[in-house]
């Protein structure tokens, strides 16, 4: 009995804590695989290279803008991943919060 009240009065310390820590870590990895497979790095690197070895005038101007089309329509992408990731990480953090305010709004 005595260890499930020492678990239970653990809880919000292990939540805050170490859970908290390996929710951000996890985003943190998130992003970095988002970066990589969106291949924004390398969209960035390219950018000003022409595609498909087309190295007329016209065919760098086409590849430029082409590439810029790509390069925001990732992006935009990346941002709303980040968005989730961030409100994941937000309701995280405040769930425990919200279940102790209702368990209390309940019970008054």
């Amino acid at each position: 009995m005595t260890s499930l009240i020492l678990e239970i009065l653990y809880f919000p310390v292990w939540w805050y804590t170490i859970g908290l820590k390996k929710r951000f870590l996890e985003f943190i990895r998130g992003e970095y695989n988002l970066v990589r497979e969106l291949a924004l790095k390398l969209l960035f690197a390219n950018l000003f290279k022409p595609m498909f070895g087309e190295t007329s005038r016209s065919g760098r101007i086409i590849s430029f803008f082409m590439r810029c089309l790509i390069l925001t329509w990732r992006l935009i992408l990346f941002l709303l991943g980040t968005i989730l990731s961030l409100i994941f990480l937000f309701i995280w953090i405040t769930l425990p919060i919200i279940a102790v305010w209702q368990i209390v709004k309940l019970s008054s």
